[in-house]
């Protein structure tokens, strides 16, 4: 047996590590699938203005980003773009969304929709500020 420090891991030892964990978790908990969700605004000219992407995952909506281009900030369509992610979150039968934020985007927007921190991740990467955020559906 030989221990390794890798700076920079491949690809493959990566995915190797993932999968066999991900094995591990199929193995103890019920068959559940992680489904891929976006919403997403485009222009006439299908430019991309505004969305929102993650996935369900049993009872859990997983908000992984949500944006909207500068001009259109403070017009509701972060609220809009929010509320019809959550909507089908509940149509597939997601109980709860979950969501990171830094300090520096979005928490009080998410707060005002309803969003509660249940943990904060100081010093994160550096100085700022991680919140780990949670709603029920």
């Amino acid at each position: 047996m030989k221990l390794e420090v890798i700076q920079s891991p491949t690809e493959e030892l990566v995915e190797s590590l993932r999968s066999r964990i991900r094995a591990l978790n199929r193995a103890n908990w019920p068959e559940v699938e992680r489904k891929p969700l976006a919403v997403a605004l485009h222009d006439e000219q299908g430019e991309l203005l505004a969305g929102a992407s993650g996935s369900s995952f049993g009872h859990w909506l997983h908000l992984d980003w949500l944006w909207v281009d500068e001009a259109l900030r403070g017009e509701g369509w972060g609220k809009q773009i929010l509320e019809e992610f959550e909507r089908q979150g509940k149509q597939r039968g997601c109980r709860w969304c979950f969501l990171d934020t830094l300090e520096f985007q979005a928490r009080p927007f998410y707060e005002q929709h309803g969003y509660q921190a249940v943990w904060e991740q100081q010093q994160y990467p550096l100085t700022g500020c991680r919140a780990y955020m949670t709603k029920t559906l």
